[in-house]
């Protein structure tokens, strides 16, 4: 099941970097960095920006502003609580895990973020955001939002992800961790809300609603 799997490839990466430092992580570090130009910066630092917390919140707010209006109520609670949680899981986990943010010695960080680095809150955000949306596309019998939902997801997600490793202000394995960590919960939330909508079908076997 999604997850489980994600919630393992979390604990794992979890374990992973509370270990000690991490090489791999360090030298896709230097690689970027060592690659960076002014107009890519430039582009990174606007893409970037569209994964803060006031234009996730934004996105929210809006959509379940329409929701509610349509009489969505339950697709409306079901894309706050798993949106709302993703935030709070992150900052509850940062503080947790305590894994500073890469040193200047390894990376020149473009941003100096004050929280914790594992994990991603872009990285997460970014993973519940999307996926959330293209679910209630999903449940409300809209193949083509979905589709193209689905579609904004594959390219946002990854690069939102290599945006916070590019800016030198998270190691790839806080992106990951990310990823992971958004995967499963918003899978966790998307059951909860399968089977308060009475879709037990579906229930058993969420992904055939993600399907084409």
């Amino acid at each position: 099941m999604a997850v489980v799997g994600a919630a393992l490839i979390f604990g794992a990466m979890a374990m992973w970097v509370r270990s000690g430092p991490v090489g791999l992580d360090a030298g896709i570090l230097q690689t970027l960095e060592a690659a960076r130009s002014t107009r890519a910066t430039e582009a990174v630092v606007a893409i970037t920006t569209v994964g803060r917390g006031p234009v996730t919140a934004a996105i929210v707010v809006l959509v379940a502003v329409w929701l509610l209006v349509r009489g969505y109520r339950k697709e409306a609670a079901f894309l706050v609580v798993a949106n709302l949680g993703s935030v709070i899981l992150s900052l509850g986990l940062q503080e947790v895990l305590t894994r500073p943010r890469p040193p200047l010695d390894v990376v020149t960080r473009i941003t100096d973020p004050e929280s914790f680095s594992f994990p991603s809150g872009h990285a997460l955000s970014a993973m519940v955001l999307y996926t959330s949306l293209a679910m209630i596309a999903a449940g409300l019998g809209l193949p083509r939002l979905k589709r193209a939902l689905i579609a904004l997801a594959l390219i946002i997600v990854p690069t939102m992800g290599f945006t916070r490793v590019y800016l030198g202000v998270h190691y790839p394995s806080d992106v990951i961790g990310g990823w992971a960590l958004g995967a499963s919960w918003v899978w966790l939330v998307y059951l909860g809300y399968l089977i308060r909508t009475q879709n037990v079908p579906a229930a058993r076997n969420p992904n055939s609603l993600l399907l084409p």
